[in-house]
């Protein structure tokens, strides 16, 4: 059974958005740093639990903030960054920009036949459902781990939520629905379905299963 954890996109661009420019504001807030974490839950959640790990990356942008080991393996895009984003090289915004994304078979043409895939990476509602989306449509026993998407940069941080070692869709739901307290259950159930209602985020108990302890 061949197994594989895909992160898209470890760039600098998407992780700045949720990290200190300045890294010793971690220290000052008493905050620790993401990267070590980050890295730290890829192994223990795949790379140890015989999951082959694949990055996919921009062909111009190169990774950030990812320790890759030897037997990783890095993919790549059909579109350059520069296509995808509406932010030019000069930091202004594109006129009449249209959205551009990756081609999802092209990622997955590059991983080959697999039994089961979890995706992490940026974005989860985004780049990381439509690739996940594809991957279940063909047949594959798809998975996103939401705690390794961009929502991480707040999950970690969550020392009564957050597991190095497993991920659990079920937990996800319950520290999900009830952050803002009991007062607010309907509009974040409400809230929560409509953002994740693709069989490829695990809730329905009929077609995923409930936890992933790998």
């Amino acid at each position: 059974m061949r197994k594989v954890f895909l992160y898209l996109y470890p760039i600098k661009e998407f992780s700045s958005v949720f990290t200190f420019s300045d890294e010793s504001l971690y220290e000052q807030e008493g905050i620790p740093k993401p990267f070590p974490i980050l890295n730290e839950a890829i192994d223990k959640r795949y790379r140890e639990k015989g999951y082959e790990i694949y990055y996919a990356l921009y062909p111009d942008k190169k990774m950030y903030g990812i320790e890759k080991k030897d037997t990783d393996k890095i993919i790549s895009t059909d579109i350059s960054f520069s296509e995808a984003s509406a932010i030019d090289e000069n930091g202004n915004r594109k006129e009449n920009f249209e959205p551009k994304y990756p081609n999802e078979m092209y990622l997955l043409n590059q991983i080959g036949d697999i039994d089961e895939l979890v995706v992490g990476g940026y974005h989860a509602l985004d780049c990381v459902k439509k690739v996940a989306e594809v991957a279940y449509q063909i047949g594959i026993d798809t998975l996103v781990d939401l705690d390794l998407t961009d929502l991480f940069f707040n999950l970690y941080k969550k020392k009564d939520y957050f597991c190095i070692d497993k991920y659990s869709p079920e937990r996800y739901k319950e520290n999900a629905i009830n952050r803002f307290g009991r007062g607010s259950l309907g509009i974040e159930e409400r809230l929560f379905e409509k953002n994740y209602s693709s069989q490829v985020y695990g809730f329905n108990k009929e077609e995923k299963k409930n936890e992933r302890s790998i």
